[in-house]
């Protein structure tokens, strides 16, 4: 496939997928912390400026976030910090894309050992910015562990295979403490430097990552994990299912079904992407076991130039990193329940498995025509994928964001809103910190809370009745039904429900119903509703009403009284 006179068109069509992907994080990210971001971020923040003394902060540094050691997501917020003197989410989201971006950068260097025409990279960028994992890249926390952790793995096998040795283990340090899924590139590195009879090498790699492991996890708690070997001997099945459903992932393509259908497809494509990339696995084994045992022969290896081995070891390497990961998650996680298996947070993984196994076909095939076939058949997949992704998952990606601002404003005025139980000790602790950036001058709210809450004060029409709108007072909150309302892909046009007094307003963002026809790849349908729980609002009297945002335009007005006991 010799196109290099279209070569500009080649990285025109590459770029659309990382171009949509960054703007998408450009105009849906919104600088507020979500729940499990209070500790790695605003808290460690907090008490860094808080202290003067070197050990006390180098103890912040390496102190853990439940079972991780984000030490780079905490240098990164430390560097913002030092240059701007304040703390900014959407910077950690756009500095965590940075690393995607990267590990980008390293498989095209990777791929460049092959020789193979440029079109041939086509599908990996389709498959690596798709949306599904849009709760890695629009949450700061996650971000910040699994962004840096597939880049420094990936960079570290590419720097191994290409015996840069000393850069291959700082970047394994590296990955070690952005996040717990780091410590599987110290195993992926010993298959590669194993296969490659490098036993000096090995030595060395096997000293530095348990080096590495040892002092992450010195004085680090179990985290409940051994109940998970208990869930395990009870429920074998779902642990292998749950490793399949891992790495086929990004075949989730109908996330309202049950969880049975839902997880089908990405078992059964994942166990047939396994029967390859086992047959490839076992052809790279081969050559060794017959270097060092004699074995197999009568079925030498064909002969590979140093550039196609290290892009094999590369592979190899990656594909050793994502079976010990993808071994533990169906280990520990189903306890949890299988849903987490195809979680979004998890799904960049599952894109790095079907890029290594793409790779791992393409390189090492010696038929020309079975190669475009595999290069077409791939970009129909990614392609698809990628276009799946973005029907999808875009309206929750809007309708997520909407509901972060409004949290905003409920945390910022009325003590909770981002994540934690209503007037808990976690919401009482996470409004003392945010209220102590504030007047730190480290951190500010958002505005677009702030403004919506001030036309909202001024609301004084009745909600125009022709909307049929139906309030429903239940035992432990009120029913808000609104049957004509539909969404938008636009981050500042939504519907929200209000219940103010002279003292107090809360938003309440309005939940579009869920889609029940016939459109498996749907997942909203017309009109919204909500429940608004009793115990989120002190005793009074409210009034209660619905606002539609479009823009600056404000419609709506007040449904009636609502007396909370």
């Amino acid at each position: 496939m010799d196109n290099s006179n279209k070569r500009p068109l080649l990285f025109l069509v590459m770029a659309l997928p990382v171009v949509f992907w960054v703007a998408v994080i450009l105009y849906y990210s919104v600088n507020l912390p979500w729940y499990d971001d209070f500790d790695p971020f605003p808290d460690f923040l907090h008490k860094w400026i808080s202290s003067d003394a070197l050990p006390e902060r180098l103890k912040l540094l390496f102190q853990p976030n439940n079972e991780h050691r984000m030490v780079v997501g905490k240098l990164a917020t430390l560097l913002y910090y030092w240059i701007t003197g304040h703390l900014n989410f959407t910077f950690l989201h756009i500095g965590a894309a940075l690393f995607t971006l990267g590990t980008l950068a390293v498989f095209w260097r990777a791929f460049r050992r092959s020789e193979l025409s440029g079109w041939y990279f086509l599908p990996i960028p389709f498959l690596l910015f798709q949306l599904q994992y849009h709760l890695i890249f629009l949450w700061a926390i996650c971000g910040w562990q699994h962004e840096p952790v597939v880049f420094f793995v990936v960079l570290s096998m590419f720097l191994l295979s290409g015996k840069r040795f000393a850069g291959a283990l700082l970047a394994g340090v590296c990955a070690t403490y952005a996040m717990s899924s780091g410590i599987f590139v110290w195993p992926a590195g010993v298959v590669v430097l194993v296969l490659r009879s490098q036993y000096k090498q090995l030595a060395a790699w096997i000293v530095v990552g348990i080096v590495a492991v040892g002092l992450y996890f010195y004085g680090m708690s179990a985290q409940g994990n051994e109940s998970s070997f208990a869930f395990f001997a009870k429920y074998p099945h779902l642990s292998v299912l749950g490793f399949f459903a891992f790495l086929g992932g990004l075949f989730d393509f109908f996330p309202q079904k049950s969880i049975v259908v839902r997880s089908a497809l990405p078992v059964f494509m994942a166990f047939v992407a396994m029967i390859w990339v086992v047959i490839w696995l076992w052809r790279q084994v081969t050559p060794w076991l017959g270097k060092t045992f004699g074995m197999f022969k009568n079925n030498p290896a064909p002969l590979q130039k140093d550039h196609a081995g290290n892009l094999s070891a590369f592979l190899v390497g990656i594909f050793s990193f994502l079976l010990v990961e993808a071994l533990v998650i169906g280990l520990l996680r189903p306890r949890f329940g299988f849903f987490v298996m195809i979680v979004s947070n998890y799904k960049i993984y599952p894109a790095l498995f079907l890029i290594a196994t793409y790779l791992s076909f393409i390189v090492s095939t010696q038929n020309h025509h079975a190669r475009k076939r595999a290069w077409q058949a791939a970009a129909l997949i990614s392609l698809a994928i990628w276009g799946i992704s973005i029907y999808t998952n875009l309206p929750v990606i809007s309708e997520r964001r909407k509901y972060y601002t409004v949290n905003g404003y409920n945390q910022q005025f009325n003590g909770f809103g981002l994540g934690h139980v209503p007037y808990s000790e976690s919401a009482k602790y996470v409004d003392t910190l945010m209220k102590q950036l504030v007047q730190m001058g480290v951190y500010s709210y958002p505005k677009e809370g702030q403004e919506l809450g001030r036309q909202v004060n001024a609301l004084t029409t009745a909600f125009p009745v022709e909307r049929q709108v139906t309030v429903v007072h239940r035992e432990k909150g009120i029913y808000v039904n609104d049957p004509e309302g539909r969404i938008s892909p636009i981050r500042d046009h939504g519907e929200y429900a209000f219940i103010r007094n002279a003292e107090r307003l809360y938003f309440f963002k309005m939940e579009p119903h869920a889609y029940t026809g016939r459109n498996f790849f749907r997942q909203y349908d017309k009109g919204f509703d909500i429940e608004i729980p009793h115990s989120s609002l002190l005793p009074g009297t409210y009034d209660l009403g619905i606002v539609n945002v479009e823009g600056s335009a404000l419609k709506g007005g007040i449904l009636g009284k609502v007396t909370i006991p």
